[in-house]
């Protein structure tokens, strides 16, 4: 039994090593690409080529759509505009006034900024740390915390200065990260120490570590309404974990899908919607009866590796983004359908919905 446990463990590690694989070669070939452009790569300039733009089905029809593509370096806003960013771009987010669109760099470790109603030119660019992937704002909008995934570092980013502040120094490979809504607190999922780093705001330091199982891989969060409890996607063992935040404690999991990546919540707080990649599906989860015990109440069926996903503001729908499939799904929460599929472009990673 030991011996078949530690193989399917080990064939769960090769699969996430064959995907971060694939990302790299897409990198590769987005830097290649960009070499034999010559000066139409690199920054946005009005003499940039046109790029595709994404079609908008007619379901989201009245909402802003964004999808960052990790091979193309593009970020897109469906059935508007497309905007080539850097050679690769991963992780996407939104301003607490939602005037300003951040996108992570990781070809050029930087943090880009740009009007959330325009694509057409970069309003800030920041240096922040190796590999960034996401971030959050605080609610005051003066300052952003950026996971540096290569790095045992989080960039913390004045706003009203766009200048890179400092860095803090947490466990390894932190990835998803997420404010308490209070404000007084940054949750960041550290992946390659089985822990969750916990950020103090207002001194922007490292208050304490709360450590997950052995072998986990915490990877996306998200946090309950009331802030009481933290959720973060284990992408090795297949779970979701839940912490208390009451007294930063690690609480127990839940079984969902196949390397889950990155989580959203529903606006009223009621249900958790976790992509799973390489069961190709997305788990929807109940935690209003008992959010220190989620439960799965649907799997959705979508397409190729699902990395990214973002609930519309009146929770109708979900758009995840299937690296690996090359296109979008669109779940209708009502039904827990998959109704739709989008072309995207080469690797679409990240999606983030605003009205």
């Amino acid at each position: 039994m030991m011996r078949q446990r530690w193989i399917s463990w080990m064939e769960r590690r090769q699969w996430a090593t064959c995907v971060w694989s694939v990302a790299a070669l897409c990198l590769v070939m987005a830097v290649f690409a960009s070499l034999l452009a010559g000066c139409a790569g690199g920054a946005i300039t009005g003499d940039a080529p046109l790029l595709p733009v994404l079609r908008l089905p007619p379901q989201l029809a009245g909402y802003h759509v964004y999808v960052s593509d990790v091979s193309t370096g593009d970020v897109a806003e469906l059935g508007v505009f497309t905007t080539h960013v850097s050679k690769s771009v991963h992780g996407l987010g939104l301003s607490a006034d939602g005037k300003t669109l951040y996108v992570t760099d990781v070809y050029g470790n930087n943090l880009d900024a740009f009007a959330s109603n325009t694509l057409r030119s970069v309003a800030h660019s920041v240096p922040v740390g190796v590999y960034p992937v996401h971030m959050v704002n605080t609610l005051d909008g003066r300052t952003l915390f950026v996971t540096n995934y290569e790095a045992t570092s989080i960039s913390v980013i004045d706003t009203t200065t766009w200048k890179h502040v400092k860095d803090i120094s947490v466990p390894a490979k932190p990835h998803g990260i997420v404010l308490s809504p209070d404000g007084r607190y940054v949750y960041a999922a550290c992946s390659g120490a089985h822990a969750i780093a916990v950020i103090d705001v207002q001194s922007e330091t490292l208050v304490t570590t709360i450590q997950t199982p052995a072998l986990s891989d915490p990877f996306g969060m998200a946090i309950s309404a009331d802030g009481h409890y933290v959720y973060a996607s284990d992408n090795i063992t297949d779970r979701l974990l839940v912490i208390d935040a009451r007294s930063n404690t690690y609480l127990g999991a839940v079984r969902i899908g196949d390397r889950p990546a990155l989580i959203a919540r529903s606006p009223d707080g009621k249900r958790l919607y976790v992509a799973n990649g390489a069961s190709h599906n997305v788990s929807i989860l109940d935690i209003s009866s008992d959010p220190a015990h989620p439960t799965v109440i649907a799997t959705v069926q979508v397409e190729g590796y699902p990395h990214g996903l973002a609930v519309t503001p009146d929770g109708r729908y979900v758009v995840t983004a299937n690296t690996l499939s090359h296109n979008l799904s669109l779940i209708d929460t009502t039904t827990n359908q998959n109704v739709a599929t989008i072309a995207a472009e080469e690797y679409p990673n990240d999606v983030l919905i605003t009205a």
